[in-house]
């Protein structure tokens, strides 16, 4: 199937639909840029599997121009990462994986039902619908999971969801403020010191009522909204800076 980078533009614009109406925060920044904003990257968390994971991520973002640009790890964290970068100058694409191998028994068997990830569509607007939650997962299989690993319950929860968005700014320390003023919570501190080639601040992970397994529901932190600011032509990321923003998504 032939892609256009207007494929690629409108498969983004689909995913942040959704996102944004799930996510109040990033509404929030919208508004507050006066109706438009610049996006850095978005971002997808993904579970090592055979015909799974960073690989098939990576291989639905290539066939729309995206091209392997850096790869990082956290071995705390049992995850590893790569970025994506798109010729036209669309935003980068984020993928990162839990590397269950290195996990506890429990925990692999656990993940274990988390469904299989089915070839993506071809066409943009079910390849948009792709990116979905998994079946209702149960509430006891979260919050044994989430012990060991937030991120693999995050997944368990979410699947193939947006993780996030990211506004591009000049000034992350005046944006802090302004979302603050604006009664968003955000994350305490900023990610890279003053005169450093990339700033990350974000808001808390907004909370997404969760049908169960067997009925009910249960909130749980589902996404956040990231704020970059970037200097001297910097194009990638900072491993630090990432694995704390990895934190965003817990409870509590």
């Amino acid at each position: 199937m032939t892609t256009s980078a207007s494929d690629a533009s409108r498969l983004l614009d689909l995913l942040w639909e959704r996102y944004a109406s799930e996510v109040p925060f990033a509404r929030t920044f919208v508004t507050l840029s006066g109706g438009h904003f610049r996006n850095d990257h978005v971002a997808f968390r993904t579970l090592a599997r055979p015909e799974g994971g960073i690989a098939l991520f990576s291989r639905v973002f290539e066939r729309f121009g995206w091209k392997p640009a850096g790869a990082y790890t956290f071995p705390d964290a049992h995850l590893s990462a790569i970025y994506l970068s798109h010729p036209d100058g669309l935003p980068r694409v984020f993928l990162s994986e839990l590397k269950q191998e290195e996990l506890s028994p429990r925990a692999r068997a656990l993940l274990a039902a988390l469904p299989v990830d089915p070839p993506p569509p071809e066409d943009v607007e079910s390849l948009a619908a792709w990116f979905t939650a998994p079946t209702p997962p149960e509430e006891a299989a979260l919050l044994e999971l989430e012990k060991e690993t937030q991120y693999g319950a995050w997944l368990l929860a979410f699947g193939r969801k947006v993780n996030h968005f990211t506004g591009a700014v000049d000034d992350v320390e005046a944006w802090q403020r302004r979302m603050r003023e604006a009664g968003v919570p955000m994350k305490a501190d900023i990610e890279g010191e003053p005169g450093t080639s990339l700033r990350q601040t974000a808001t808390h992970a907004a909370p997404l009522p969760l049908t169960l397994r067997g009925g009910g529901t249960r909130a749980w932190p589902y996404a956040y909204f990231e704020i970059a600011q970037r200097s001297g032509g910097f194009d990638g990321f900072l491993g630090p800076q990432a694995r704390a923003l990895f934190d965003m998504t817990k409870r509590g």
